[in-house]
Formats: structure tokens, sequence, C-alpha cells
């Protein structure tokens, strides 16, 4: 209920009125004149007149009359419940978008956005229907269009913040295919969030339907103050089999003054340091500790805010990773001339690698048998693939997990006995059409995933003069040149792959080796036929990892039959072996786990949130709003009233009066109790009983009967 002019409301106090009249009016009785006083004897009389309210229905009714015709002036109307349907706007779909990233944790700001949701909620009308959507990186319809207020309340209550960073344009698409299957005359959208200046980037998609009314409810709070820690980075000192690692990172400071906070490294949730490190406002400072020992397999490690510097939000206060031990991997690079130019390129881009690099050795030749045992990569650079027994060690190094590249050249050739081996059949050398290029690339494939990105890699500059034909049997051609002939062939033998590259990895046929993609490109392959891959210290939350992927390339893991994945907060995801794909919303350390079984360093993922979330600044709300298709001006979450636009016209508070129209009625009933009053009023008047005054007459014993009247003096 609400009252357009609530300042006629002071006229209440106009009811006294009728009260003081009632308890001061006196009737005057009618003086009756007498020709001569002489005959009257005079008699000492005293009256007393006790004031009381003796029509107490009268009063009643006239305070009633009065209170009515206020009320009338003041206008009222009503937005919600059960009379907003008498005489009120047309039905309304309504969609809430509640904001429910991490950032939410902030303060109070969570219970605050819950509340003012549930506020929008309860003044539903009847004939409303309602729509809820939390989000966060992605949003979730949790509710659609639905008649029963009371269900998205209790939902609310279940409703919980995520280690996800804020998107606003997913939840606008969402609400505006929300509204758009709408059959309902009006549309209102509220938006409930601490609208972070970096939750948006403008999408031409991202536009509510014409004549959405759009209602935003700004949470903030005198909170600004935030340590996060960011840019966790593992430093790798490798020594044969054994890893060193150091752990870095930055401690940001978002609040004005300076903040000295101590953080302290955990390992398999054992603290092993603890350093002290001061912040300036508005800095950050670099966090690294001492390198420790890797000894087992997925070592878990955390890096958090100790004591009382973990204030603001908890989720960026810590960082969580996952180490293995590798060391050096294992090369041996066959070559029938032996250590020379056609090996310069290669061993050069082998020699330079960050963390765990690789062991590199040039023979002429396939190593001998004990070489070979510790080898895990063969690379035959231009050479003949061995036959006799070399060629048999090979096949059987293979097949037991080892990996293969043959790179061809003018001296490649396959006995007939081993061809079947390969994944292609190996041709001509190829180079009278011109220079080639690469034409595609298998993005999807662990190799060239890394250079997926615009800015990750351009193969395209790569020029090639001359090739050997490749005629693909059984395996999977990972790359082609523009004229569609295979570039890059992978076979599986056994345990362990062979690629088959169908040039040089020197200069002389092509100059890939002088484009910067050739060295990650070399460390991605070699990696690749290693089966110890790169596996990533840690994921963002709100990222989809392929586990099936993971497992095949680091090789040193496989997803057991059943397996489930555990998540931080104590729940299961049932993982599905012919697309294990896995979603890691929470941050932590995820597990992968055979069903019902506890296993000591069991494969495992660490996942951080984003901490471009941790940004508290808040954006320009007008134009996020005008790139959304309206222009409305908010309201805070402490209070206001929101104005919105729909088709053009503001849906003000006197939309709801005018076509509500509560004060005729109110008129209308003024009007008969004042007619009623003066009815009861007029009746009491003629029926009351008139009092009667005896005057006794001087000398005759006679007395005088003077009705309704008063005699002088007496």
């Amino acid at each position: 209920m609400g009252f357009l002019t609530p300042l006629f409301l002071i006229g209440l106090a106009g009811l006294a009125v009728p009260i003081l009249i009632h308890l001061t009016r006196q009737e005057r009785g009618k003086p009756i004149r007498f020709p001569s006083l002489m005959f009257l004897q005079r008699i000492p009389f005293q009256e007393t007149s006790k004031r009381r309210i003796r029509h107490w229905l009268l009063l009643i009714m006239r305070l009633a009359a009065l209170t009515l015709l206020i009320a009338a002036f003041a206008r009222p109307f009503v937005r919600g419940g059960m009379l907003a349907s008498v005489g009120g706007p047309g039905p309304e779909e309504v969609v809430v978008l509640l904001d429910n990233s991490y950032s939410m944790e902030m303060g109070d700001h969570w219970e605050r956005a819950v509340t003012h949701a549930r506020s929008v909620v309860g003044s539903l009308r009847p004939r409303d229907r309602a729509s809820l959507i939390v989000f966060s990186e992605t949003p979730r319809l949790v509710h659609r269009s639905i008649p029963d207020p009371a269900r998205i309340l209790a939902t609310l209550d279940t409703l919980g913040t995520t280690s996800l960073a804020t998107r606003l344009a997913p939840a606008v698409k969402l609400a505006a295919t929300t509204l758009a299957a709408s059959t309902l005359p009006r549309r209102r959208v509220v938006f409930v969030s601490d609208f972070q200046r970096t939750a948006w980037s403008p999408d031409p998609d991202a536009t509510l339907p014409e004549g959405t009314v759009v209602e935003n409810v700004v949470i903030e709070g005198a909170e600004s103050e935030n340590l996060a820690l960011t840019d966790l980075e593992l430093g790798r000192e490798s020594a044969g089999r054994r890893d060193r690692v150091t752990v870095r990172a930055r401690l940001v400071n978002t609040g004005a003054a300076a903040s000295d906070a101590e953080v302290t490294l955990a390992v398999d949730e054992t603290d092993v340091e603890t350093v002290a490190v001061r912040v300036d406002g508005g800095g950050a400072a670099a966090v690294e500790f001492a390198p420790f020992t890797v000894t087992a397999p997925f070592t878990r490690g955390e890096m958090r805010l100790a004591g009382t510097a973990a204030t603001g939000l908890e989720q960026d206060n810590t960082l969580n990773f996952v180490a293995s031990p590798g060391g050096d991997l294992d090369v041996a690079v066959a070559d029938a001339l032996g250590p020379g130019d056609s090996n310069l390129y290669l061993r050069g881009a082998l020699g330079i690698a960050e963390g765990a690099g690789f062991a590199a050795t040039v023979t002429r030749g396939l190593p001998g048998e004990d070489a070979l045992d510790g080898t895990e990569v063969v690379i035959l650079n231009g050479g003949p693939f061995p036959g006799g027994t070399q060629g048999d060690r090979l096949r059987a190094f293979v097949e037991d997990g080892g990996g293969l590249l043959i790179a061809l050249g003018e001296r490649s050739s396959v006995p007939s006995v081993h061809q079947e081996f390969l994944p292609a059949t190996v041709g001509p050398v190829s180079g009278t059409g011109g220079e080639r290029r690469l034409g595609f690339l298998d993005y999807d494939h662990a190799i060239f995933e890394a250079f997926r990105g615009p800015r990750s890699g351009d193969f395209s500059q790569a020029v090639f003069y001359r090739t050997r034909t490749l005629t693909p049997t059984d395996g999977q051609v990972l790359a082609r040149f523009d004229d569609g002939s295979a570039a890059l062939v992978e076979g599986r033998r056994g345990t362990g792959r062979v690629l088959v590259w169908a040039s040089g990895l020197d200069r002389f046929w092509n100059n890939l080796a002088l484009q910067p993609v050739y060295l990650p490109f070399v460390h991605r392959v070699t990696r690749y036929l290693s089966r110890r891959g790169e596996v990533m210290p840690w994921h963002l939350a709100g990222s989809t990892v392929n586990l099936g992927s993971l497992a095949e390339t680091a090789g040193s893991w496989e997803i057991p039959d059943g397996a489930v994945a555990m998540e931080p907060g104590g729940g299961s995801v049932p993982l599905d072996p012919a697309r294990p794909l896995l979603e890691l919303d929470q941050r932590g350390i995820w597990e992968i786990r055979p069903p019902g079984q506890r296993v000591d360093h069991p494969p495992a993922l660490a996942v951080n949130v984003d901490v471009s979330e941790s940004d508290l600044s808040k954006m320009d709300v007008e134009a996020f709003l005008a790139s959304v298709g309206s222009t409305v001006s908010g309201a805070e979450a402490d209070g206001g009233q929101a104005v919105g636009v729909e088709g053009g016209v503001d849906v003000r508070e006197e939309d709801f009066e005018k076509s509500q129209s509560f004060w005729r009625y109110l008129l209308a009933a003024a009007f008969l109790l004042m007619v009623s009053e003066t009815l009861l009023s007029n009746g009491l008047s003629r029926h009351r009983v008139k009092e009667e005054v005896a005057v006794p007459l001087a000398d005759s014993g006679r007395t005088v009967n003077v009705t309704g009247g008063k005699v002088p003096g007496a």
C-alpha cells in the first residue's frame, strides 16, 4: 500500500474536531419573556453539568467519514498482494537475476541481495508470473515463469555463492529468452548484483525485448579493503629424475592503506614455510618460498593468507596447485650422419625449456639396447627406419609405451617388412609444385591445442619447399598442406605412439625452424610422444577439462572404470567413460577416484578463482542499462524506488494509482456516511427528551411549567 500524495494524511489530525465538539457542546435554553417578574419568587438554584459523549455511533460515523475523505485526497494505490489485481495494471512477467559470484561474499552483500530478491518476489500479484535466474560465470534458470512465489522464496533460502566470476552478458541473454516466450502484457527484469566493472563487456546480442521495465539493485557497502593472492607460478629445477619446485605468487592489496600479511605454504596438508609480506595500498608484492622436492605424483600444495590478513573475500586468500615428479625427458635423436648441422635447430630447441627440460643425445643410427631402455622418445631425423634386429627393437620400444617421431628427408626409407608399422606409406620426394604452406591443423589435438588462440602461434608463415608424399593407412591426419596432402600423421602401436612428419626439422626443406612456433611445436610433439605431457599445475574456476585427453597426454595415470570426481566440498560427480568432461566450478582440489575407494595420491586437479573478480570497483550502471536496451535509474539495496521505462513512458506510482482509482470508492463511502450521519442526527434531535423547568408563582401556590427553556435568573 502506498499514497500518491501522502501529505494529505496530515489532515488526520482533524479527527480531533468531532471529539472536541461532542465534549464541549452545551445546549442553550430558550429564554421565556414574562411581562413582569413581580409574581415570580426567586429560588436559589445550583446546576452542575458533566461533559460526556452521549451518542457514540454518531461520533464514529463522523470520524469514519473524515478518515475516508482524507484517504481519498491522499490517493492510495497497491503494488502487490490481492488488492493489486483490482483495477490495477495487467499481469506482469518478472525475471529476477541474482548475482551469486564469489565477490558477493564481501561483508553482508549476499544476505542483502537475497533479502531484496525476496521482497521483489513477495510483492507479486496473483496474476503475475516470476522467473529466477542465478548467474556468475554462466547463468542458471532455476524457476521459469511460475505463478507460485512461495516456491521461489523457498529456493532462495537454499542458494549460496559460487567460486566463479561475474559475467552479465550471458545472464541478459537468458533473461531476454525467458521474456520473449511470455504472453503477458507487461515485462520486468530485476538485476540484483554488485555491478563490478569487470563483469560487463558490450555484446550486441545481449539486449532485452522492447518495452521491458528494468530495475537495477546495486549491492554495495563500505567494505573495500581486500588482499588477494594471484599469479601462481611453479619454477622447476631438474637434476636427472628429481624435481625441485619453487612456488611464487603475488599478493595484491585493493585497500588504500599498507598492510602486513603472513603467507603460508602447505604441501600435502603439512605447513612447510611461512613468509611475512608487506604490501602498499593499491599495490602488489611478490611472494616466494624456498624450493622443495616433489617425491610423489599429484602432490597437493596450498598457499594461503594466515592470521588477521585473511579478510575481505575469502576465496581469493588461497591458491591451490598439484605437482608431480618428472625430471628431464630423455630423447634420442638418431641420424645417419650423426651430430652435425642437420640437427642444429632440433638440438637447440630441445636444449631450451623452462622447468623440466629435455636430456637429448644425438647418435649415428639407433642407440644401443641399454641406452634405448632409458629413453622415452626416439626421433629419426632424416634417416632410414632401421632394419633387422634394430628395427625389431625399435618396434618393441614403441609398443611398450615409447614415442617415435619420424622426420622425413632425402635419405629416409622404410623396409617393406616394417612398412605396416607406420601409420602412413612414405612416397617419393615432392617439390615440383612450388612452395606450399600448412592449410589445416587439428586444433582439438593435444599437440595443436595450445595454438588455437589468435595470438598463440602462426603456422601459416612456414614455407615448405620439398616434402615426402604421405598416404595415410590406419593413422590420423593431424596436419595437411594447402594442397590437401598429409603433413603430420599419427598412429598408435601398443601403448606407444608414432608420428610421421612429411618434411625435415632443419631449414633445408622448409623455414619452419626460423618461425616462432618452431620451439613450442617441437616441445609439444616430444612431450606428447613421451606420454608425460604438460599437466597444468592449476585450472581456473569455471573451466571444463577433458579428463580423457589429460590422462592420454600425461601418460602417468588413467581413468579407472566407474570413476567419480570428488568435489572440494565433499560431493561427487560421476564420469562418463565415453565423454569424460568435467566442469570445475569449485575452487580447491578435485580428485579422480574409483567408486567407494580412497587411495593415496589419486589423480587430482587444482582449481583457483579468477582474481579479476576481486576488483570491486563499480561499473557505469547507466551505460550498462543503455547497452541492454533500456534507460533506468536504479535503486540502492538500502532503499529507494526504481523507475523503469516501458514503451518509452515512465512506469511510475501514478500509473498504478490512476488505473486502480481507489479514491473514487473512498469518496463514495464518505458521502454515504455523511448522509447517514445527517439522518441519524436529525432523528436524535426530534426525539430527544426536553427538560421541564417548574417555576412557582408567588402568593398563588401555583407553578408554571417551562419546557426546553430557561427562566432568566434561574
